[in-house]
């Protein structure tokens, strides 16, 4: 495992303004100390130095510069040296246990900041205004703003391929990744006044995403048709199993991802293929989950590359129309979710679009309790309040920037954030350990340097099956590892979103099926037409759950 994830928390509980002080008071008292320890540390270190000096120049404090030098021989007569090699490694030992301690209280200190979400306030507040300084800047000077992100971009890319010694577009994303969202919006600022006129400026990526999929659906119709085939499909082994918590689930859906992919054949599962899994509660009442990969961008699926802009509609009818979203739809439809059984749904990239979708525009059919989504951009669609959502997006993947806005922090809302670090191999020991070199010291044999203490467990998380190479952060295996991160700070937001999901996979599973999605050409069917009449309903029906 060559990377992991580091993760922050955004969103849900919401602490006390008196309770928040309290943690964050305990926090700068961690790093209060672990910034006097450090200075302990760079004290022993400098006296290891001055002893090192006095060994190799012959001087001895004792003898007193008033001394003369007839005086001095005689006392000098029967003088022993004092213990230099002892005393320095004394000293450095002392100044490697305060640099010791003085990491293990810093990091401390940040765990129970990243663990509580102590600075998160301040931090959405201000990425939202540095989204909306380069939103402006972006709209206003568009050649300039395009220039400094290409400049951004291919200066990440010859950094990291600096550093991985080979060509790798993937450090475009991360020189990039804080100006990813603002400037989409400006971007998206200039595609709505061409097409839509000035009054559009500023109503976002979503607004942009209608204008441009009124043209891009027509085109794929025209090459895959719009009739859309939804048939009960069976696999010849167990590909989504039980599921009692996200962590479970979001192993699941990088299982069903693999089988669509073609990396894990065997199962009979192919392309354009969710899992509805039918869960049987301790009172008798029924509770469903659903899973939905993302992308395979196939030419006849429903989950093809363009209708990633249907489903990011600002339009809740052109959201609905989209193919992916019909093919849940209707899915749900035919599998048997009743109005008011409570459903999950669980998304990766594109999956968690339509689910974020699903929870928008057909609240008022479908009871659905809670969203879990993974890379994708959902930040502008108008989710219920009484619907939970849990967030999953890595700093640098860009396919979670491209609503060009930042999740709604409140208490259903929760976002976890994780950024991608090499795994530390052959690091240096600490600073202040080993023997000081000066000019003509004689080298000293030494004991081997105590091992590397391992990286604190609760710091970040290894990403399983990762390369040892930067690779692009939208695979599922890094969101994966961003929650393992999250769940183990101990955060209560995360706690409490933990805890509600479970409450709805909480039953014994009764039945798992899948459902598979082809696109032709031919007339809507009946199933297809009373789906789109029921949507139509429901826009125009009240919602008083937001």
């Amino acid at each position: 495992m060559n990377w992991r994830v580091a993760s922050s928390i955004n969103g849900g509980q919401q602490y006390t303004a008196a309770a928040r002080e309290a943690y964050a008071e305990i926090a700068q008292t961690l790093a209060d100390d672990a910034s006097q320890l450090s200075g302990r540390s760079t004290a022993w270190s400098a006296a290891a130095l001055q002893l090192g000096h006095y060994r190799v120049s012959g001087i001895c404090q004792l003898v007193g510069s008033s001394m003369d030098s007839a005086s001095a021989a005689d006392f000098g007569a029967d003088h022993e040296s004092l213990p230099y090699q002892a005393l320095i490694e004394r000293c450095n030992d002392n100044a490697a246990q305060c640099q010791s301690l003085s990491q293990d209280l810093s990091t401390m200190a940040d765990l129970l900041i990243r663990a509580h979400s102590l600075y998160s306030q301040a931090e959405h507040a201000t990425r939202s205004a540095m989204n909306k300084l380069l939103e402006t800047a972006g709209t206003v000077f568009p050649v300039t703003a395009a220039a400094g992100f290409l400049s951004l971009a291919a200066g990440g890319v010859l950094s990291c391929s600096i550093r991985e010694r080979r060509f790798s577009p993937a450090g475009a994303l991360s020189s990039t990744a804080w100006a990813q969202e603002g400037l989409l919006n400006a971007a998206s600022n200039h595609v709505n006044a061409k097409t839509m006129g000035l009054s559009t400026v500023g109503a976002g990526v979503n607004r942009s995403a209608a204008i441009l999929s009124l043209g891009s659906s027509r085109l794929v119709n025209l090459v895959q048709g719009n009739l859309l085939h939804v048939d009960q499909v069976k696999s010849s082994r167990p590909v989504v199993g039980e599921s009692h918590s996200v962590a479970q689930s979001l192993a699941n859906l990088q299982h069903l991802g693999a089988q669509r992919r073609g990396n894990a054949g065997g199962s009979g599962l192919d392309y354009g293929t969710i899992a509805i899994q039918r869960y049987r509660n301790a009172d008798g009442t029924v509770s469903w989950l659903v899973t939905i990969p993302g992308t395979d961008g196939e030419s006849d699926s429903a989950f093809g590359w363009p209708q990633n802009l249907e489903v990011m509609s600002s339009d809740a009818g052109q959201r609905m129309r989209g193919d992916s979203a019909r093919l849940v739809a209707i899915a749900m439809e035919k599998a048997g979710i009743g109005p008011k059984d409570a459903v999950a749904l669980i998304g990766h990239s594109q999956g968690g679009i339509v689910a974020a979708a699903i929870a928008s525009d057909m609240k008022n059919r479908y009871r659905i309790e809670h969203v879990v989504t993974a890379g994708s951009p959902v930040a502008n669609h108008p989710v219920p309040n009484r619907t939970w959502m849990t967030s999953i997006e890595m700093e640098d993947e860009i396919v979670a920037a491209l609503d060009g806005a930042t999740n709604p922090a409140n208490e259903h809302w929760l976002t976890i954030r994780g950024t991608a670090l090499r795994d530390a191999k052959g690091a240096p020991p600490p600073a202040g350990t080993g023997e000081p070199k000066l000019p003509g010291a004689a080298p000293v044999h030494r004991a081997a340097p105590a091992p590397i203490a391992p990286v604190n467990p609760f710091a970040s998380t290894p990403v399983e099956g990762a390369g040892e190479r930067k690779e692009i952060t939208h695979h599922l295996r890094y969101h994966q590892a961003a929650y393992r991160n999250a769940s183990d700070l101990g955060s209560p937001a995360v706690q409490q979103h933990e805890q509600h999901f479970q409450a709805i996979v909480g039953g014994k599973l009764e039945e798992t099926s899948y459902w598979q999605g082809r696109m032709s050409w031919g007339p809507p069917t009946a199933l297809n037409e009373r789906i789109a009449a029921r949507i139509a309903g429901q826009q125009a029906a009240p919602d008083n759950g937001r």
